[in-house]
């Protein structure tokens, strides 16, 4: 069972959140790239619109990773003991589990060299990217908590200040006015997405006072993430990156630094819905059980969307693409949330998920 006295609510639904947005992100031109393709112009925009905004969910994965393990007090020991083994661990079990599917399915050759060339370079498959930036953010994680324990509110500030100005709106007027990419001498680590996320994250969770967490904020959130996706649906627009040139980075949405000002509106509102107010016992159950299978099912979601496409296929014609790709997503989660809790009860495996 999920332990509900341990779990902060509010964490585990922004993880349901997040890996919903994850599954959708993977849907490709069924879903996601479908502002790629010829549409209405007001649907385009919802398309480009939904397409930015589900970029909240890696960085609010770090920002929850960061308000839960930065003020942990540990040597550097039992870092390595407990989380970079286990990561390493599941980096590689799940690794050979998708090359192993892959030689029954792609006619891929049993190769120890190409395994172990594959999970030091590209990976196996392109979506464990999160594991290896995890691995560095873990690695970090000594540093970061140094940081954050002698940093001031104001230090706070001034960093996520500099880095909505330079990685946000710098880069939007380089841009805006074409004139190319700013160099890439110009690198400030701090601005790292296995940094700056997490140190938002501990901010937002130890920094803030309940005080803080309010209307009035969540409307000024609100209005301000309207004008970062406006800004986003504009940019995209006027990029206009064919479907060709589509790259496994790049799925042609005009993103910067900006979109933490998503990731904090979302974390700042679902944090504000859930302050004070207890949920009844069977949501609260729901909500923590469906929350810590969470990494799991982004392990193996792809394997359950891959096998499940028939029920996006049965959709499209009585809802259309969008809403069946949405619908295509919580199903697969749903689906894999079960196989999770299930997987999870066999002694030893919960530790690793």
């Amino acid at each position: 069972m999920a332990n509900t006295k341990q779990r902060k609510l509010y964490l585990d639904f922004l993880r349901i959140i997040a890996i919903i947005f994850v599954i959708y992100n993977h849907t490709s031109e069924k879903g996601y790239y479908l502002y790629a393709f010829d549409s209405p112009f007001i649907l385009k925009i919802i398309y480009i619109a939904a397409g930015a905004f589900i970029a909240v969910a890696v960085p609010i994965f770090f920002m929850i990773s960061g308000s839960l393990l930065i003020p942990k007090e540990e040597s550097i020991g039992d870092l390595y003991k407990k989380r970079v083994l286990r990561m390493v661990i599941v980096l590689v079990v799940f690794s050979a589990l998708q090359y192993a599917i892959q030689i029954a399915t792609d006619n891929i050759e049993l190769s120890f060299r190409y395994f172990i060339t594959h999970i030091t370079t590209e990976g196996i498959v392109k979506q464990y990217w999160y594991l290896y930036a995890y691995l560095a953010y873990l690695i970090c994680l000594p540093l970061l908590r140094k940081m954050a324990k002698n940093m001031t509110n104001k230090e706070f500030k001034y960093l996520f200040a500099a880095f909505l100005l330079i990685e946000g709106l710098l880069a939007s007027v380089l841009f805006i006015f074409d004139i190319g990419e700013m160099t890439g001498f110009f690198n400030i680590p701090f601005f790292n997405n296995v940094v700056i996320y997490p140190l938002l994250g501990y901010y937002m969770e130890h920094r803030m006072t309940k005080e803080q967490y309010t209307l009035k904020g969540a409307l000024i959130f609100i209005a301000l993430m309207i004008a970062v996706l406006a800004l986003i649906v504009v940019n995209t627009l006027h990029r206009n990156l064919p479907y060709e040139q589509f790259t496994a980075y790049d799925k042609g949405l005009f993103v910067t630094g900006f979109t933490a000002v998503l990731d904090a509106g979302v974390f700042y509102i679902v944090k504000l819905i859930f302050k004070d107010r207890t949920a009844p016992k069977a949501l609260e159950f729901i909500i923590t059980a469906l929350g810590s299978t969470v990494f799991g099912v982004y392990l193996i979601e792809n394997i359950i969307r891959n096998n499940t496409e028939v029920v996006y296929n049965a959709m499209v014609p009585y809802i259309g693409r969008f809403p069946s790709a949405w619908v295509w997503s919580v199903f697969v989660f749903l689906v894999g949330a079960v196989i999770i809790y299930i997987i999870k009860l066999i002694p030893g495996v919960k530790k690793l998920l």
